[in-house]
């Protein structure tokens, strides 16, 4: 996965921003969203980024991985992310 192509991210004190540029709509996200999609570039599917940060945050839950699972699927519906070139 990664980000689509008119999508640019960036960080923020409170987490990030999405901006799509064609559209010119703004996506804020919290801490938790920012981090998953900082994963983007790592490459991998909702579960390889899930475990990642599962790893890295030490959650011994199944939150993070139903979290990013949702986080995952709503930006894709709203065009934010596609899946990489092969």
């Amino acid at each position: 996965m990664q980000l689509a192509k008119y999508v640019k991210f960036r960080e923020e004190q409170f987490g990030g921003v999405l901006f799509e540029t064609q559209s010119e709509k703004v996506f804020t996200l919290n801490a938790a969203a920012a981090a998953v999609v900082r994963e983007l570039p790592a490459g991998g599917d909702a579960g390889a980024i899930a475990a990642r940060l599962k790893q890295r945050y030490q959650d011994p839950s199944n939150t993070i991985e139903h979290d990013v699972a949702l986080l995952i699927d709503d930006l894709r519906t709203k065009g934010l992310i596609v899946e990489a070139a092969a």
